[in-house]
Order: C-alpha cells, then structure tokens, then sequence
C-alpha cells in the first residue's frame, strides 16, 4: 500500500511524502530530491526508523549532507570539474574547492521528481536538459521504489538522446540503534571486497586500487566502525574518518551481496546488494543539524552507497561511467533488514 501526504513549502517548491507499508516494514519517500526520509522496521521491542532525516525541506536544501537523497548525475567526485567525452572537453561547476560533488550546484538531490503511485511501486521521474550543471544530452532517469519481502528495492533506469554520464546513487544515512540515538562507532560492518581506491587531499581518487589488509580499511571480517577509525592513517585524515570507495570482490555486472552492518544494541541488520561496481562507506563525519528526533553530530550515521568508481570517467581503468544515446541502462540497490536479539 502507498499513501501521499504533504510535507513542506521551500522556495516555491511543495513537497510530498510517499508512505509505502508491507511486510512490517514502512518506507517514506519525498519527492523532493526523490530522498528517503524514513524506514521503519518492526522488531519485538516495537518499530525503529533506522533512517537519518531533516524535519524541513530548507533542512534537506541547506544542510550539504544529502541525506537521503538520489545524487546525479554523477554521484560522488569528477576531479577538476571537467572530463573529455568523444573527443570533447565539458567544464562543470566546481562546488567542492576545484572538483564537481554530486552532480554540481543543483543536482538530481536538489530537484522536485514527478512522483507517480503504480500498485505498490512509487515511480519518480526527471528530465535533465543538455547542458544542465554542464553535462551533455537531455536525460531522462527513473526511479523505483518497492518494497520486495523485509527489502527496500531500488531501481534506477535512464536514456538520453546523445553520449553523457550517468552515475546515480542513493545517499541514504543509516542508524540500526534508531534515527538520533547517538553514534554508529559499535556498528558492526563486513564490506564484500579486498581492495579500494585511494584519494588525494581533495578526495579525487587518482585511478590506483589499493589492498585493504592490514590497513584500517579492512572489513573483510566484522568488525565495529569504530575499532579503527582514529588510526593513524592519511587517507583516514582526509576526512576525519571514512569516506572511501570500495571495489567490489568478483563483479561481474549483475546484482551481488555487498555489504552487511549490524546495531549492536536494536538487533537490526542491514544487507545491501546492488550491481554497481563499487561501494562508498561513509562514517557521516560531518554529519549536523536538527535531525527528525534530535541533533545530529559527526558520526550519527553512516552510508553505504553502491556506486560507479568517484572520477572514474577520468580514470581509465576504471568502469566507464557513459551512457550511449539511445540506451536504456538500469541499475539496481537493495536495501534488506533482518532483525535478531542482540
């Protein structure tokens, strides 16, 4: 079942809330940035919204932290806010010191979908024009939201009338202890994958895949997001804990069990699959503002976010993030919750 309610006024923009319910699990989407704003799962002590949101739509527009939302066209990083595409040199805004994040200064993040209630899929919709934020060729990209068993599924598809990028992402920030109840740092969080991408000071990664063990980055094997998130470590001091993208062990393009994070104190699992290339693990460092239940503060929450490779169209080894005009390209994330007495 799906309901829409009003949520908020901001700058002209009015805003609904999409309550998709099954399987004891209910989902909120907002329209706005087409952003999960909550997901409640039932556990034997009662419902826990394992989701970070702002109570505001000025919140979600100001705060920088893409909570929630859909990011693109590009997700994550293009160094030096500008790639070559057939030959041809494309500038972008540079919204992070010299570099493009998440799309430019209005991203798929900071745009109102057009939201459509087919059964008990939630289809939003956006058209981005050639030369928006500097990509090339006029856009169209879908999302899908269902709820499939204990799961929320994602699924992105786009075309275009001529060669671009498309790397979208979800920027879901979760807490399995509950929405505002402290810090992630006992999170327990197993990442399918033995290497990642190493950042220059700017977080742009420069193309070189790096073994994660014996170095903080490992998470092979559970352990808590905190065991060494203070080591001493130059990538760790970029951002004052993680925000790293891994590769994916044994991808071969179709969807895959990725990772897995476990709240030590509610009991809730989370099991992400997607068949995206890479995974970026946030710690949610800078993470601030009136939250939905409280004030947020670095580390309240953490993301895991399926994703082509940050500046991977400058990157030759890395998987191309191009949509050919003409295409109908697809991908895929699924969010899963379990749930168990800790």
């Amino acid at each position: 079942m799906i309901t829409k309610s009003f949520f908020d006024d901001y700058n002209g923009v009015r805003a609904h809330l999409y309550t998709l319910t099954k399987n004891g699990l209910t989902v909120q989407i907002c329209d706005f940035g087409a952003t999960v704003y909550s997901i409640l799962v039932k556990t034997p002590k009662g419902e826990v919204d394992v989701c970070l949101g702002y109570p505001r739509l000025c919140d979600y527009a100001k705060s920088g932290a893409y909570c929630g939302a859909t990011v693109g066209r590009v997700a994550n990083r293009i160094g030096g806010a500008s790639f070559i595409l057939n030959g041809k040199k494309y500038c972008l805004p540079a919204n992070e010191k010299c570099n493009t994040h998440h799309g430019g200064y209005i991203g798929f993040s900071h745009r109102l979908w057009q939201a459509e209630i087919c059964g008990e899929v939630l289809k939003l919709s956006l058209l981005s024009p050639a030369n928006e934020q500097g990509f090339p060729a006029n856009l169209l990209m879908m999302v899908e939201y269902e709820i499939v068993g204990n799961a929320l599924d994602i699924r992105y598809s786009a075309t275009a009338d001529g060669d671009t990028l498309w790397a979208p992402t979800n920027h879901a920030y979760f807490n399995l202890n509950g929405e505002g109840c402290g810090d992630i740092l006992g999170t327990l969080l197993q990442i399918k994958a033995q290497s990642y991408t190493p950042t220059n000071a700017q977080h742009i990664c420069t193309g070189e895949v790096a073994c994660t063990k014996g170095t903080p980055f490992d998470f092979s094997n559970f352990k808590k997001i905190g065991a060494d998130i203070c080591a001493n470590d130059e990538q760790l001091s970029y951002s004052s804990g993680y925000d790293c993208n891994y590769v994916i062990s044994g991808y071969n393009g179709q969807a895959r069990h990725v990772a897995t994070a476990i709240g030590e104190v509610s009991g809730i699992s989370l099991l992400v699959y997607s068949n995206l290339p890479g995974l970026q693990f946030y710690s949610g460092n800078y993470l601030k503002g009136k939250g939905k239940s409280g004030e947020y503060s670095a580390r309240h929450g953490f993301c895991l976010e399926p994703q082509y490779f940050p500046n991977a169209i400058n990157c030759e080894n890395f998987l191309s993030p191009i949509i050919k005009g003409g295409e109908n390209k697809k991908l895929f994330i699924r969010y899963e919750f379990r749930t168990f007495n800790p």
